[in-house]
């Protein structure tokens, strides 16, 4: 199915409308780099919870999803369900450090943390990496994916699409600043969720229920040694597909042990820092992250997959598995209906993009341009270089997506290439021994052991093909011993630097030395006991899981075991719900 006149109606009632909004908050953003970047420091938490899930859902994501799916299962989605624990772990541990540190950009912390040269060559270079190289990955998928749907949907050539789609997004970027994207985001995600759900129903439907699905699907996927409707990987198969078995049990593993605290995102990530920083407060912070966590793993998922795997049985020929999702659209959803996924679907393509085009021109501007370049303009000027900055990383993706073909690579690059560097973006925050040479020294190895492995196995230098999961474990243990080593021989921060962050952020962890030093001199800043925040912490991981099986196996029609992990879920988020309630002694 086409679109009619009723669905370009809704799609260019919604064009018309983001279009506004740019321009009622394009004043309100050239006040200054803060209002631009962050708006103000003045979201409340439901609206910066909501903007981080909005920008998380993006036009990439269901068709990610389903192609994860169509290969390896619903059990593949592990690679990114273990990000849960690692957010999870930003709530209660960092979300108030991260607003207590009042910086604009996650970079800028690297000065605020160490000291002298090594501190400001480590922000001039994550400054330029995260602006020109991650930030451009992730552009380029997500333009791809809209270059995909706009194909399937409206038969319209990769690059013309790619043309629209970056015109657009810098006409409503480059004018409203963090301002608007959140403002739209709240009813990006109401619109993109009603279309999944209605999606879902009439796929459903078609099949004849969720029972008749289950009776279709099993074997579909048994060349890659697993079932499309399981949600965690087999422990034992036998016979061939044993090997590629151990493969998906190998990646879950690493997910769910290894990978999670050691990626790019481990203490936060610039998206969700950038939101964090815009809240009222710390409180705020910790229930935006709080929120953003359960409605990412909870809320979102399942109508995607459920979508994804009545596809294995509606289009089983199909190899391009990106484009299943809008073929679905396509199939089965009616007039108004397939204009409205259409509007959210774009909502949800310009979230994102404008959201990283925002984020890359506050690296540029923030940690290059006006920390190396023009320390003494005016803020107008800021915002001036910004908004010309957007248009160049705009294009930038623009390129990434025009040579690319599959998201789910570029996914799994981005997840290797900085590997091995997350857990030193951990410890920074607990360790007062970790120093700019630790940081520099781990993304530098990382860097170069997810380039060479990935180069090995392209070129079979090694004679051996390694999995993801194999490269990214490779690429943790390698670049461990080489930060490790770094950091031990190389001198730690300056000690008054040291005590200056310790007295600002007031972290918990390993800083006796410094604490030591402190002596009492500075306010003591109000905070959680760390038992609760631990338990917070593990009850937040509890209810997010048994939430995510629990929902799916209610839409697989498994009452019982659905009934019992919605219950335990429900009742460990009650328990953070009172530890959460205000208290004296709580962090304002």
């Amino acid at each position: 199915m086409k679109l009619v006149a009723v669905d370009w109606m809704i799609i260019g009632t919604y064009a018309l409308l983001m279009l506004s909004a740019g321009i009622y908050f394009s004043r309100r953003a050239s006040r200054s780099v803060t209002d631009y970047f962050i708006s103000g420091r003045k979201l409340a938490w439901w609206v910066a919870g909501t903007s981080m899930v909005a920008t998380t859902f993006a036009a990439d994501t269901p068709l990610f999803v389903t192609a994860i799916v169509r290969t390896e299962g619903v059990a593949g989605n592990w690679i990114w369900f273990n990000f849960a624990i690692s957010h999870a772990l930003t709530t209660f541990f960092l979300a108030t450090l991260w607003r207590r540190a009042r910086i604009l950009t996650d970079v800028e912390l690297c000065e605020l943390r160490y000291s002298g040269e090594p501190g400001r060559r480590l922000r001039l270079f994550k400054g330029a990496l995260f602006a020109f190289v991650t930030n451009s990955v992730v552009l380029g998928w997500v333009l791809l994916a809209m270059a995909t749907i706009c194909e399937e949907i409206l038969g319209l050539p990769k690059l013309q699409t790619l043309l629209v789609a970056v015109v657009l997004a810098t006409l409503y970027a480059t004018l409203a600043g963090l301002w608007g994207v959140v403002a739209t985001d709240l009813i990006q995600f109401a619109a993109a969720m009603l279309g999944s759900i209605v999606l879902m129903i009439k796929a459903i439907d078609h099949m004849g229920g969720v029972e008749a699905l289950a009776v279709q699907l099993p074997g579909l996927l048994a060349e890659n040694g697993t079932r499309a409707m399981e949600i965690l990987p087999p422990l034992f198969t036998g016979g061939s597909a044993a090997a590629i078995a151990a493969g998906t049990m190998g990646g879950f593993l690493t997910a769910i042990g290894v990978q999670w605290w050691s990626w790019k995102y481990s203490d936060g990530g610039g998206v969700l820092i950038q939101r964090m920083a815009a809240t009222k407060n710390e409180r705020h912070s910790l229930l935006a992250m709080l929120w953003f966590t359960f409605a990412n793993y909870v809320v979102r998922p399942w109508p995607w997959f459920m979508v994804a795997l009545v596809s294995l049985i509606v289009l089983p020929e199909l190899t391009d598995h990106k484009a299943a999702y809008p073929r679905m659209m396509a199939l089965f959803l009616g007039p108004g209906w397939l204009g409205l996924m259409m509007a959210a679907i774009l909502a949800a393509f310009m979230s994102t993009v404008d959201t990283h085009i925002n984020l890359a021109a506050s690296y540029f501007v923030n940690d290059i341009y006006r920390r190396f370049l023009r320390p003494a303009a005016t803020e107008r000027h800021y915002v001036r270089i910004a908004r010309l900055s957007s248009v160049m990383f705009l294009c930038l993706g623009g390129l990434v997506a025009l040579f690319s073909h599959s998201i789910v690579a570029l996914f799994v690059f981005l997840l290797q290439l900085v590997a091995g560097a997350g857990v030193v973006f951990l410890l920074r925050w607990f360790w007062w021994r970790i120093n700019a040479w630790s940081e520099i020294s781990a993304m530098l190895s990382s860097l170069t052991v997810a380039t060479l492995l990935n180069l090995a196995n392209k070129h079979a230098w090694l004679g051996h093909t390694f999995a993801a999961w194999e490269i990214f474990i490779l690429n943790v243990g390698l670049s461990g011993a080489v930060w490790i080593t770094v950091t031990l021989i190389t001198r730690p921060t300056e000690p008054e630097h040291l005590l200056a962050f310790y007295r600002r952020v007031r972290p918990s962890g390993f800083w006796g030395p410094v604490a030591r030093a402190d002596e009492g001199r500075a306010p003591q800043v109000p905070s959680w006991q760390p038992r609760r925040r631990l338990e917070c912490f593990l009850l937040t991981v509890v209810s997010v899981y048994a939430g995510l099986i629990g929902l799916g196996y209610l839409l697989y029609a498994r009452w019982s075991a659905a009934g019992v992990l919605c219950g335990v879920g429900f009742l460990a988020l009650l328990r953070v719900g009172w530890n959460l309630r205000p208290r004296k002694d709580a962090a304002a």
